[in-house]
């Protein structure tokens, strides 16, 4: 099945991610979505093929869970689920064992109705990258791996899920990490690879473009935002105290926008409370896709105050829409906040994160909005991107694959 090809237009690409957005209004993996719509538009012939795996332990949790669509022709892209319960936590492999029988009927299907791809683009070794390499070695067919999984950088994957991963990256024929800190850290850890992980961004949908230039009425007070699932590693008790410490006294200054649910949600509304900034601080709840730009363009500052990212989308989407950024050094705001696009902290360092805030929100009247949107773009954009993996795909496609 291996080809060599000049041109997107004659390649059937498959994504294959080990995470994507289940409905319409999911967030969860929409970076995913946004890369198989770009390359579209580049002109690959795009399908997307995924497997959810929920774990018992989400049965009764507050957060609803989305039962996956098994198909829908998504602006164009044929779009394939399957969804299947993590049962086997405790033993090792129990779990890719599932995902492995999961896996092995979606794409049976997949081929059935939409024919062999000429590549595939796996997305984190786990558990999508280990299956793929296995599949497709089997039918000579190229395997782009891009990793994401921020449990390599927290140190808590176990010896088999190391394993996986290491044969995963091994046989893969290209791989990327999403930041060039992360590939540093992946040339550690899976050390078969060392020097190979190419730096390729997240893809930042157009629709993050369309904002218009933003105005600021003297005296109103600043909007910092901070949109991620409400976790530990996402740091957001850290910024709570952060905005309670320097501007706390201020009732008319500042406001914290927290966009998101998850696990943490009840905590954080308490400790808002308990640090008596409540009145000004707005749990907005889940956000859709489509309305993440409306909310950008009514804030003045994003904040990323995580513990650990590999890339950090929500930071790139805000520089796209013209928003700066305050991020922690965790991983990978690094490379997504240069120069005059914001300010960067130590991950966890409560006192420099407020800091940068205040600093902000001292300087916000100096900020060239048009000039983030146009730097971002050009390192972002979903033209941006597929100009960058187009390259990849030209060289695995036209290079002799073995079995």
């Amino acid at each position: 099945m291996n080809k060599s090809v000049d041109s997107p237009n004659s390649v059937h690409l498959l994504l294959f991610p080990s995470w994507y957005p289940q409905t319409p209004h999911d967030t969860k993996g929409v970076f995913f979505r946004d890369q198989a719509q770009a390359l579209k538009a580049h002109g690959y012939q795009v399908g997307v093929a995924t497997v959810s795996m929920r774990s018992l332990r989400t049965v009764g949790q507050r957060m609803a869970y989305s039962s996956p669509t098994p198909y829908e022709l998504d602006e164009g892209v044929p779009t394939y689920r399957y969804g299947c319960w993590a049962a086997l936590p405790r033993i090792p492999y129990g779990n890719y064992i599932l995902y492995r029988r999961a896996a092995r009927k979606l794409l049976a299907r997949y081929v059935s109705e939409q024919g062999w791809p000429d590549i595939i683009h796996a997305h984190a070794s786990l558990f999508a990258g280990a299956f793929a390499v296995e599949w497709a070695k089997h039918h000579n067919i190229p395997v782009i791996l891009t990793e994401h999984f921020t449990g390599f950088a927290r140190g808590i994957l176990r010896p088999w899920q190391l394993r996986l991963a290491a044969i995963a990256a091994s046989r893969a024929d290209a791989c990327i990490a999403v930041s060039p800190q992360f590939g540093e850290l992946l040339d550690r850890i899976l050390p078969s690879r060392e020097g190979q992980w190419k730096w390729i961004p997240n893809v930042v949908a157009d629709r993050f473009t369309t904002l218009d230039q933003r105005d600021r009425e003297d005296g109103a007070p600043i909007r910092f935002m901070n949109l991620a699932l409400m976790s530990a590693k996402k740091g957001q008790r850290d910024l709570l105290n952060a905005f309670a410490n320097n501007f706390g006294q201020s009732t008319d200054t500042a406001e914290l926008w927290m966009a998101g649910d998850g696990p943490m949600r009840n905590h954080l509304e308490q400790q808002a409370t308990q640090l008596g900034i409540a009145s000004r601080v707005h749990f907005l709840g889940a956000v859709p896709p489509d309305d993440v730009p409306k909310l950008l363009a009514q804030v003045d500052t994003m904040v990323v105050a995580s513990h650990y990212e590999t890339f950090g989308v929500v930071a790139a989407e805000a520089l796209m829409a013209g928003v700066p950024v305050i991020a922690t050094r965790c991983g990978g705001p690094e490379c997504i906040v240069e120069g005059d696009d914001g300010l960067l902290v130590p991950p966890g360092d409560i006192k420099m994160l407020g800091q940068a805030m205040y600093q902000m929100a001292e300087e916000i009247h100096t900020i060239d909005n048009k000039a983030i949107a146009d730097r971002a773009r050009a390192r972002f954009s979903g033209q941006a991107v597929a100009n960058q993996l187009d390259q990849i795909y030209k060289q695995v496609l036209n290079k002799d694959i073995t079995p």
